[in-house]
């Protein structure tokens, strides 16, 4: 297994003289204080494996408002991460082949190589998977399940189209392949826009799909869900026993308590209202340092800029060079499955997590590195 890069530039992230654009983190400063866990329901003793009924109720009515009524079907997790790993253990080997989106979130190709599986990319564009390429690799690999993040997708932050959904959904139906779904940034919307799952709009086929809390509230208590076809849940049960009983309890309680507490839905509104300044502020710092010399699309949600960078620049030797000026930010090389997509001209770029003014200075640091490699490059 390689290592995931950005779990390696953590501790970079962490220094205090270092402006970070690297990872998918929340900012700091809106998360909510923990509540007091003599508020709490007691959770000392061991609990049980598909998670608190209290929270899974939460989820539930979260899921209701979706248009995903499953409530029979909740199963809380160590991260939407971990719902990655239950679902690959129970469905991926190393006959199997899964299909994702090009670029794709790198953690997730981790977990299917981790179980021996053939990942294969399909062309997406900033409406999602491209319908004509999508249908062909379905009939060429026969896929044993389909991942994919159609809101504000992880890196290019592209969201699909209603159409788009309704053309997936309905290839899914007619080939019967397992959707795999993953939705951490469905909330983090800063437009007027329609985000119903694709799981929603699917009859026959079966589908997962994953949620998280860790990107809108406290994300080192790890608390993700997956929702799925109900005769799906006993199987995934089994693996979370396997895995590590259940999730932790105190965990889930905080998490309940809060959605319970009438404040969440205001607090995503702050969210959203801090978030998108923030991502009008990197859009201008764009514009202003770098203008032409680059090509992005302003995302309508979620947490990253995917940019491409002049032709011949390397994003690893970008991240070099702006590391040693105290700006971190992340290669897109990693995030192409497949060897043949492997494409080195791009940088992911996170604006939740720093305020304005170092968003700014940031931008304009990694302007010079880049506009530096430009010209070694000409000369």
């Amino acid at each position: 297994m390689e290592p995931s890069l950005v779990r390696e530039l953590l501790h970079y992230s962490q220094q205090p003289n270092i402006i970070s654009l690297a990872g998918g983190l929340p900012d700091d400063a809106l998360m909510p204080a923990y509540p007091d866990v003599n508020q709490l329901l007691d959770s000392r003793q061991y609990g049980a494996s598909d998670g608190e009924a209290v929270l899974q109720q939460h989820i539930a009515q979260i899921l209701a408002g979706r248009g995903l009524d499953r409530q029979k079907a909740v199963l809380v997790t160590n991260g939407s991460q971990q719902g990655l790993d239950i679902v690959s253990r129970s469905v991926l080997d190393n006959s199997a082949t899964i299909l994702t989106e090009q670029p794709t979130y790198l953690a997730a190709c981790q977990v299917f190589r981790l179980q021996g599986a053939n990942i294969q990319g399909v062309t997406s564009d900033e409406f999602g998977m491209s319908v004509k390429d999508f249908e062909e690799k379905l009939e060429e690999y026969k896929p044993k399940a389909v991942y994919m993040i159609p809101n504000f997708q992880n890196p290019s932050g592209h969201c699909y189209s209603l159409e788009r959904r309704k053309e997936i959904a309905s290839l899914l139906e007619k080939k019967n392949v397992l959707l795999i779904e993953d939705d951490p940034y469905g909330e983090l919307c800063y437009e007027e826009i329609k985000l119903p799952p694709i799981s929603s709009m699917l009859k026959t086929s079966s589908w997962v799909y994953l949620g998280s809390f860790s990107k809108v509230l406290w994300p080192g208590l790890r608390v993700g869900y997956m929702a799925c076809d109900e005769e799906l849940m006993p199987y995934f049960e089994k693996v979370k026993q396997a895995t590590d009983l259940h999730t932790n309890r105190l965990a889930q309680m905080m998490v309940s308590h809060f959605l319970g507490s009438g404040q969440y839905l205001l607090h995503i509104a702050k969210l959203k209202a801090v978030y998108k300044k923030k991502r009008d502020a990197m859009a201008d710092a764009l514009l202003k340092y770098l203008g032409n010399q680059i090509s992005y699309r302003i995302p309508a949600g979620g947490m990253f800029f995917w940019v491409r960078l002049p032709e011949g620049v390397s994003s690893m030797l970008v991240m070099e060079r702006a590391l040693q000026e105290q700006v971190l930010v992340l290669p897109g090389k990693p995030f192409f499955s497949s060897d043949h997509m492997l494409d080195d001209a791009y940088l992911r770029l996170n604006f939740t997590r720093v305020n304005e003014e170092d968003l700014d200075r940031a931008i304009y640091t990694l302007s010079l590195v880049v506009k530096g490699l430009s010209v070694d490059r000409v000369g």
